[in-house]
């Protein structure tokens, strides 16, 4: 999601946010005597505690944000952390199907996974993009991914890599969906709906 904001104003926010804590933090030092006895190291807990926010923030505290102001779902990117149930419809040169899965996707303010299981095959993220639509809005995910086949399911041909195209949907049809297609010639679509 870090990727949703422009860099330039990502810094802006941070240094304005830097420099109104540290003026709170010197008034109230300097209330407390604390930081003329020793001014640098005041200086470096304000700094360790600002770090940690920020770490905090980065990987816990967006989601509490996110919960309890929902028009930043809707601004910047939907909070798709958790279980999903994917359906995957496939065709190649051997035919087609369709193979049930499980993904778990795995979202920070500043990362973003989506690991895929099925009986077939396992599969890791090589590159997760969120964007928005420039014409609607709409949440888009750009994937890039490996799938590793499991033993005795057409493991001699080794792993393989896809990538894939997925929008968020909203209302009835609430989840993800959209069409891939793989290094082994092989395409198809990605449903996904919240386990």
């Amino acid at each position: 999601m870090f990727n949703l904001i422009s860099p330039l104003k990502m810094i802006s926010v941070v240094l304005v946010l830097f420099g109104l804590g540290a003026i709170a933090a010197i008034y109230t030092l300097e209330r407390t005597q604390f930081s003329t006895a020793n001014p640098y190291k005041a200086v470096m807990i304000l700094a360790s505690i600002y770090d940690l926010v920020l770490l905090g923030f980065a990987h816990v505290g967006w989601r509490w944000l996110w919960q309890n102001i929902p028009l930043l779902s809707s601004v910047l990117f939907p909070d798709l952390n958790g279980k999903w149930r994917m359906t995957i419809h496939w065709s190649g040169v051997d035919g087609g199907g369709e193979v049930e899965a499980s993904a778990l996707i795995k979202q920070s303010f500043v990362s973003f996974s989506i690991e895929v299981q099925s009986e077939v095959s396992d599969s890791e993220t090589l590159v997760v993009q969120p964007k928005k639509d420039s014409e609607s809005g709409r949440p888009v995910l750009y994937y890039v991914y490996r799938v590793v086949p499991k033993g005795g399911h057409d493991a001699s041909a080794g792993s393989y890599e896809g990538t894939a195209i997925l929008k968020f949907f909203e209302g009835d049809s609430h989840g993800l969906r959209g069409n891939y297609f793989t290094s082994r010639n092989t395409q198809g679509r990605f449903e996904l709906q919240r386990a």
